[in-house]
């Protein structure tokens, strides 16, 4: 009888260990996946102007840029600053 309640007892302690394991195993490749999955769906980050001078608008994402950065151009007579190459690259001229 004090046999069998034994090794009952382990078995469970057994069975209770080996789920913990599975289940951290599977955590760590369900957040692995996660992350990954999220790096690849960012989009590109705009290059971030030094913060010196007066700020202007981005006509394209709206975004406030520096009058230091090196992405602008002239229309109209009007100088245009955008946040990044892709920016400047979208506004129609």
């Amino acid at each position: 009888m004090f046999r069998a309640l034994f090794e009952l007892i382990i078995t469970i302690v057994i069975a209770m260990v080996a789920r913990a394991l599975f289940a951290s195993v599977m955590k760590g490749f369900g957040s692995a996946a996660s992350s990954g999955f999220q790096q690849q769906q960012q989009p590109a980050q705009p290059r971030e102007a030094p913060r010196t001078g007066e700020l202007h608008k981005d006509p394209v994402c709206g975004t406030y840029v520096s009058e230091s950065t090196s992405f602008r151009r002239q229309l109209s007579g009007k100088t245009v600053y955008y946040c990044s190459d892709n920016c400047r690259q979208k506004h129609a001229v």
